[in-house]
């Protein structure tokens, strides 16, 4: 299934162990440790593997924020070895700075991880997290989720 056929959802690259719905970071690099943390937890990452993801999404944070207003954020980075893609969620209820096109603090990060294999998988599914953030409506419903599942269901909805 590719995203061309506009078959494939957000929603399948989420797991509920991959999020972080009252995240207390209070920096764009905690946000980033915490989050690759779940990574780490849920058997995808090992400990260097988490490190070196860390450094990469710091890495392209300095070429330009993934901080794409209205609150969100989208981190991004593809690493060697890792066969598949995941979005991890982070909620950030007091938000932290991204130095955002806004300048407004980050509520909501969708931190996407992809293969280097497949390279466009995860450019792909950065411009469709990017439309999805301008419904502020969902934003608001995903601000205010309270279980993972209620993301995952959220996500589902305008996965289509």
């Amino acid at each position: 299934m590719t995203m061309e056929q506009g078959k494939m959802g957000i929603s399948e690259f989420l797991r509920p162990e991959c999020m972080i719905l009252n995240l207390s970071s209070a920096t764009k690099r905690d946000v980033f440790n915490q989050l690759t943390g779940t990574l780490i937890g849920a058997g995808l990452l090992d400990k260097p593997g988490g490190d070196a993801l860390v450094q990469r999404l710091e890495d392209r944070e300095k070429l330009s924020t993934t901080g794409v207003g209205e609150g969100v954020a989208i981190p991004h980075a593809s690493l060697e070895g890792f066969n598949q893609t995941v979005v991890a969620i982070g909620v950030l209820p007091n938000g932290v700075d991204f130095a955002s096109v806004d300048n407004q603090p980050v509520k909501v990060v969708f931190m996407i991880i992809g293969s280097q294999s497949v390279p466009r998988l995860h450019i792909q599914l950065l411009a469709k997290i990017v439309r999805l953030c301008r419904n502020k409506e969902l934003m608001g419903k995903l601000r205010s989720a309270s279980t993972p599942q209620d993301v995952v269901e959220i996500l589902k909805t305008v996965d289509n």
